[in-house]
């Protein structure tokens, strides 16, 4: 039980100093060695520098950012959270276009921890709601709706 609330302090912690703070240089200390990221705005698995990278680069995109922690669950050395973004997109990041509307979306992560570090986050992002708030479809894939 006590590793459960130890993990979720450190997951804690991690999205306020890097998410909605910006304290890139504190959150290293957070991320083990072998660090890696998975998230459905990229096919590509980055390391805990890109990490930082992906984080700041959102942030400079969406300078008002706001990042919730909805929910968050914990058991041995794994962390659910559901997270809710909002905030006004100034540059284009990921397709989405920039404009003066409020969007927000939300994501589910699973964090793995080991000794008091992040060793890998995989996040997934509710595309669909963000697609129908900007109006224009983010995803590679074609849409069902044309395939049948």
């Amino acid at each position: 039980m006590i590793m459960a609330i130890d993990n979720k302090k450190l997951v804690l912690q991690h999205l306020d100093l890097s998410w909605n703070k910006g304290e890139f240089d504190k959150i290293k200390d957070f991320l083990s060695d072998q660090f890696f990221y998975k998230t459905t705005f990229t096919d590509e698995i980055l390391n805990g520098k890109q990490y930082i990278e992906f984080i700041n680069e959102f942030r400079d995109a969406m300078q008002d950012l706001s990042v919730n922690v909805e929910l968050i669950m914990s058991e041995d050395n794994h962390v659910m959270t559901q997270i809710s973004f909002f905030g006004t997109v100034g540059k284009m990041i990921y397709g989405i276009p920039p404009g003066d509307k409020l969007i927000a979306f939300n994501a589910i992560s699973i964090w793995e921890t080991g000794f008091d570090k992040i060793i890998s986050l995989d996040t997934l992002i509710d595309i669909t709601g963000l697609e129908r708030q900007i109006g224009i479809n983010l995803s590679p894939f074609e849409p069902l709706q044309s395939r049948i």
